[in-house]
């Protein structure tokens, strides 16, 4: 084999490890001995549950992977070296999957959204992902899952509001089954745009919902990516996606930039178990959008106080090279706050006597 495709066959067997694809089972590329390949793909076919699930499974895979890290290691094959590196990195990855999530929610204000189809395990990775989140921050989670492991709950955009400035520190709102109310279809459209609104105040101090500033995040079970309101997709810095209801084990990370809806594929990650939390899930979780919001509302600002707020805002961002976190900080605001008027900006929404540079 030539060198160059040697790496391309690397290249390959990397992805397989990755994604392998709907008609391509994992272990494609790992493994040389045909009668080997054979068994597998007969047992994995026989078999309930995913073979890589299964005792037997494992050890067929162990013990081939085993071979395939020495016999690389020997002949200095670059391809079973590269396959075998993508086998044995898969764990680690699987390991990091919660820290991930429970990172980008340590930031006030994030809002993260958790796409699929119906039974793919979103409100199992949400409870988890929740638990991970309070290990690392010693915050509150606060949730409309009926679920032993909140340490509050709530049943309205408005409850949870509430209950956010109730405490002095940071809070990680849980919501589940807020598909359909969201959906962004019929009636639903403007409940979307409300709670959309909504979100925007979770890092705010506002006298109405409580003692303290709210220090809040939300991580949210959605519909399918293309069936949730495009408000809500707008106020998301990040998602995870469960791309196959028949491989709940599989989820993939997205990013996107405030305001745009328009989501970049990180990572995706193999082997993420079912929780071990309890909790009824055939029982819908109830929530309501209560009442439409106005995100200038902030009860004592003057007109002329938040046109300064949004024009220092969108120039710290636009023109001085500040994130739209650090922007908001600036003013008062919260990011997601700072990413609405910037698209409104764009579209010509807004009043501004704001000349913007080139670059932009």
């Amino acid at each position: 084999m030539s060198k160059n495709n040697a790496y391309a066959a690397a290249e390959l067997a990397s992805a397989l490890r990755d994604e392998p694809g709907d008609h391509v089972r994992p272990w494609a590329g790992l493994i040389d001995d045909r009668e080997t390949l054979e068994l597998l793909n007969y047992l994995d076919m026989v078999t309930e549950r995913d073979l890589e699930d299964t005792r037997l499974g494992n050890e067929i895979i162990d013990n081939v992977a085993t071979s395939t890290v020495d016999e690389a290691v020997r002949s200095g094959n670059v391809s079973q070296m590269k396959a075998a590196t993508g086998l044995t990195n898969q764990s680690e990855k699987k390991e990091r999957f919660f820290v991930e999530i429970a990172d980008r929610l340590t930031h006030e204000g994030a809002v993260g959204l958790v796409f699929g189809s119906p039974g793919s395990g979103k409100t199992s990775l949400v409870l988890d992902t929740a638990n991970v989140w309070r290990a690392v921050t010693g915050g509150k989670v606060i949730a409309n899952v009926d679920w032993e492991g909140a340490d509050a709950q709530f049943y309205s955009d408005d409850e949870m509001l509430e209950t956010m400035a109730s405490y002095q520190g940071p809070v990680l709102a849980v919501l589940d089954e807020v598909a359909q109310e969201l959906s962004g279809f019929g009636t639903g459209s403007k409940k979307a745009e409300a709670f959309s609104d909504s979100l925007l105040f979770i890092r705010k101090r506002q006298e109405e919902h409580g003692e303290y500033a709210k220090r809040g995040s939300v991580l949210s079970v959605a519909h399918t990516r293309t069936k949730t309101a495009k408000e809500i997709r707008r106020v998301a810095s990040f998602a995870v996606e469960k791309p196959d209801k028949t491989r709940p084990d599989r989820a993939r990370i997205l990013e996107s930039e405030g305001g745009k809806d328009e989501w970049q594929e990180l990572s995706t990650y193999q082997g993420i178990t079912d929780t071990a939390e309890t909790y009824d899930e055939y029982q819908a979780s109830e929530f309501e959008v209560s009442e439409e919001y106005d995100e200038d509302d902030e009860g004592g600002d003057s007109a002329s106080d938040k046109q300064e707020a949004i024009q220092r805002a969108l120039d710290l961002h636009l023109n001085e090279g500040f994130t739209q976190e650090q922007a908001g900080k600036a003013v008062g605001y919260s990011a997601g706050w700072v990413s609405d008027k910037v698209q409104k900006f764009r579209n010509e929404e807004l009043e501004l006597n704001l000349e913007v540079s080139e670059s932009e």
